[in-house]
């Protein structure tokens, strides 16, 4: 049978299909392939964050140093140094006495301003000295307390001031700083003696051991607990040996470190430092 001429062309590979071309790339996308690549090429890592050295033991002394210095120049008074007292650094009788009181009154759950006040009125009545307050009858004790505002202790306290006066005449021949003699400048033996005191319990104690350092030296150094906390607000740290440094190991200076954290405390003063 003949062949035609279109299936001649058919078996020699020549039909009408049209042949595969090859796929064209999309400009837009081989460009935005391109910018990626560079970008990839040339993206920059993030600087390593420099390291701050730590700061050496002489910058944080000098740090503490300029801080206590700071805080005493502001609130650093003696204990009781405005409250009529003669020459109160000095460990006379009478001092060491009212520290005592200072102590028992201000322990109390009262305000600090009305417990100071009424310490205040103790030493205006006379009863720094012991045979004074010997003297005295419960009742003006009473009056006393209640000019300075402490009525919600004033009978117990009034009991409490004339067994102090019975407790140191007999105990120590008047002189609470017969007290330190007998427990040889030990801080142990002087906490332990103290709490032989009626009225005076182991937050009274801290505050004496505060607010007496200038006149008893071997107390020092040393911050009441409570305070502490307000150190370490205040920049100070919680290294008491480091305070003691800031303040030349001077026990003065120590117990008026003391006071002026005390006083930041209670009145709520630490943003001024911190």
């Amino acid at each position: 049978m003949a062949r035609t001429r279109g299936q001649s062309r058919q078996d020699s590979g020549g039909g009408s299909e049209k042949q595969d071309k090859p796929a064209q790339s999309n400009p837009r996308k081989r460009a935005q392939s391109e910018v990626e690549h560079k970008n990839e090429e040339t993206e920059v890592k993030p600087a390593a964050a420099k390291k701050q050295k730590p700061e050496g033991p002489g910058a944080v002394e000098r740090s503490v140093k300029s801080k206590t210095d700071n805080i005493l120049s502001k609130y650093g008074s003696l204990p009781l140094a405005d409250l009529g007292l003669l020459n109160p650094s000095s460990s006379t009788p009478e001092n060491a006495l009212a520290l005592i009181y200072n102590a028992m009154l201000t322990s109390a759950r009262i305000s600090h301003e009305l417990a100071y006040k009424s310490v205040k009125c103790l030493i205006e009545a006379g009863y720094q000295d012991i045979e004074t307050l010997s003297k005295s009858s419960w009742q003006e004790r009473t009056e006393v307390l209640t000019k300075g505002g402490y009525t919600r202790y004033r009978e117990k306290t009034a009991t409490a001031l004339g067994e102090l006066a019975e407790f140191v005449k007999e105990k120590y021949d008047g002189d609470v700083n017969n007290l330190l003699k007998k427990a040889d400048s030990s801080p142990s033996e002087i906490r332990k003696l103290l709490k032989e005191i009626k009225g005076i319990g182991n937050v009274g104690i801290d505050i004496f051991c505060d607010t007496a350092q200038q006149i008893w030296p071997c107390l020092a150094p040393f911050i009441d607990p409570r305070s502490m906390k307000t150190a370490q607000q205040c920049g100070l740290g919680e290294d008491l040996n480091a305070m003691w440094e800031a303040v030349d190991k001077d026990p003065e200076r120590m117990c008026r470190l003391a006071a002026a954290l005390t006083t930041v405390r209670l009145e709520k003063k630490e943003k001024e430092f911190a």
